[in-house]
């Protein structure tokens, strides 16, 4: 009935003038809604929605307002440690905000998962689009799908993934808040019988940063780290909106710096935590790491070492596997994507908390996408590592982003790949939105970024080009006419050219290039001009630039020529505006 319905809007649109058809939309739209509504008795099988249009997807519909509806995660979340003046706003049983701690056991007592609802846009942030967001794997080419386990990630740090709710999430509906990928499904060493959670710890002023991180940061030897910041916050702005949230992340706890709600008289960089960002022993991992170092060090001055971008590990890992070793290169890589592969379970990146304020208290949604994006980085960073000494010869680690070096495929064997221009390009999540409109100062970076690559590469391009014309020139020989005239410039310049005066600035003597030019021409006198660009460089130069080259080597050293030929074969190939100066050289 639906399909005649469809196939009758589309004969009478076919067919009818422009004005009935302005009156006809509106009535056919409503009709066509009433009719799906009857149609289903659920709305999980309605057709349409006036605020999505028509779904073709068999997920709940529900109220695009809330990120989640009423549905309870099959695991439980790590406790939040609140270093703030006040903990987070969290609803409560009735739907409420509350700030009050409850009397319920530690089971019951959930401070980060109370009653969560199931997503109700399932147009996700994973540069996924429509109902593919709702499939497993969406998103990803045919190869990375491929490459996707049913199994838990292997379990390279003490804090590994519980099989027991990586199993409940790998089985649940997709789309829903229990298949996703989050820090709440890991568990630590047990300590009297209890597998420990990781510890979350939300700093609001600079005192407890500063704490929080002498006490269990300083000795971490790899951290993940990432920020957030309020969009298209100009630079004017100052710290609290182009740096609002920092969150840093070892295997056992997660600390949220809540810069943005830091007092007036704090200076927004704690010592402990300037020392660790500076400190090239201790390895920051991250996705779009030296975009977010740049941020630091523009709005706090914090000049950040040993950066790692998951990118260049997870291209190095992932293509040595597989033999594809020209597709290792420095573009990034959305940070689910790589979770999706190596970790094994999707990871939620929601439109309405990507473009949230962070310069506002975070509520629920906020402290579990934040917390989860800096805790991923450890383990993928544990995972590639783990997947990268596996490999047969094993590649070297990337070097520290902040370095600028390439990317090496074995000891003393570098891979030419792309510029590091990335550091200025949007986050690879941001790129493909399924909502989002770039705003015109974010596109205007976004080009100049790519404009800023594509000189870079020309420039590689040169650089290559010129190495091997020197190489070709090593190996295929000269004539032997070139390299009389090499000996002769080289003892010409020695006689003549003091070493202290450099030519090309004072302009008094020839060059190089001109004296050879001239010795070929006047030492060989059945050569002509034109034969003498030939022998100089393939493709030959012009025979002007020979000509000019002759003349001001004759000019400016007083050399001597044989007046009829040089008249006839090289003033003759001057610009008229030269032609009186050349004659008179002689």
């Amino acid at each position: 009935m639906i399909r005649r319905r469809v196939l009758e809007a589309v004969s009478f649109f076919a067919s009818a003038p422009p004005p009935v058809l302005r009156q006809y939309s509106a009535l056919r739209l409503s009709s066509l809604y009433r009719f799906s509504s009857m149609a289903s008795s659920s709305s999980r099988l309605q057709l349409w929605h006036p605020s999505r249009g028509i779904s073709f997807s068999t997920g709940a519909s529900t109220s695009s307002s809330n990120v989640y509806g009423p549905r309870r995660l099959s695991h439980s979340a790590p406790a939040l440690v609140d270093h703030g003046t006040a903990a987070p706003n969290t609803p409560n049983k009735a739907g409420k905000l509350s700030n009050d701690a409850s009397n319920e056991s530690p089971e019951q007592k959930d401070p980060l998962y109370p009653e969560l609802p199931a997503p109700a846009d399932t147009s996700l942030r994973n540069g996924d689009q429509g109902e593919a967001a709702t499939t497993p794997n969406a998103g990803l080419d045919k190869k990375a799908e491929k490459r996707i386990s049913n199994d838990p990630p292997y379990p390279a740090l003490e804090y590994a993934v519980s099989e027991d709710l990586f199993r409940a999430a790998k089985e649940a509906e997709p789309g829903t808040p229990e298949s996703f990928w989050s820090y709440a499904l890991y568990r630590g060493p047990n300590e009297d019988g209890v597998a420990q959670k990781p510890k979350v710890h939300y700093c609001r002023s600079k005192h407890t940063t500063e704490r929080v991180c002498q006490q269990y940061f300083m000795n971490e030897k790899v951290l993940g780290f990432d920020l957030e910041w309020f969009a298209d916050a100009p630079r004017s702005a100052g710290p609290r909106k182009n740096v609002s949230l920092i969150q840093l992340a070892s295997p056992s706890r997660i600390a949220l710096f809540h810069v943005a709600l830091f007092s007036k008289d704090d200076d927004f960089a704690a010592p402990s935590f300037r020392k660790i960002m500076e400190d090239p022993e201790i390895t920051k991992v991250g996705v779009w790491i030296k975009g977010d170092a740049t941020r630091l060090r523009t709005h706090l001055g914090i000049d950040s070492k040993g950066l790692m971008e998951l990118s260049h590990l997870y291209k190095l890992v992932t293509y040595s596997r597989t033999g594809q070793f020209s597709s290792i290169n420095k573009r990034l890589m959305p940070l689910s994507q790589q979770v999706e592969e190596y970790l094994h379970l999707p990871m939620f990146k929601g439109q309405d908390v990507r473009s949230s304020d962070w310069t506002k208290p975070l509520h629920m949604n906020q402290v579990i996408y934040s917390a989860s994006d800096a805790y991923a980085g450890v383990h993928l960073y544990a995972t590639l590592e783990h997947h990268r000494k596996q490999l047969e010869p094993c590649p070297p680690r990337p070097h520290h982003a902040e370095l600028n070096l390439p990317i090496r495929l074995a000891d003393g064997l570098d891979l030419e790949t792309d510029s590091e221009a990335e550091a200025s390009e949007p986050r690879p999540e941001e790129e493909e939105g399924t909502t989002s409109i770039l705003s015109p100062a974010a596109r205007r970076r976004q080009l100049k970024a790519y404009l800023r690559s594509a000189k870079e590469s020309i420039a590689s391009v040169a650089k290559t080009i010129s190495q091997a014309e020197k190489i070709l020139d090593l190996a295929v020989p000269k004539d032997p006419r070139v390299e009389a005239a090499d000996a002769w410039v080289a003892a010409f310049k020695l006689e003549n050219q003091p070493e202290d005066v450099d030519t090309k600035r004072t302009g008094t003597h020839a060059s190089s290039y001109e004296l050879r030019a001239y010795h070929l021409w006047h030492a060989n006198k059945d050569m002509s001009i034109q034969q003498v660009a030939q022998l100089l460089r393939n493709p030959p130069l012009k025979t002007t630039t020979v000509a000019n080259y002759v003349w001001r080597a004759v000019q400016r050293e007083r050399l001597p020529v044989q007046r009829l030929r040089y008249e006839r074969e090289v003033v003759q190939l001057l610009p008229k505006s030269n032609q009186g100066y050349a004659r008179r050289a002689i």
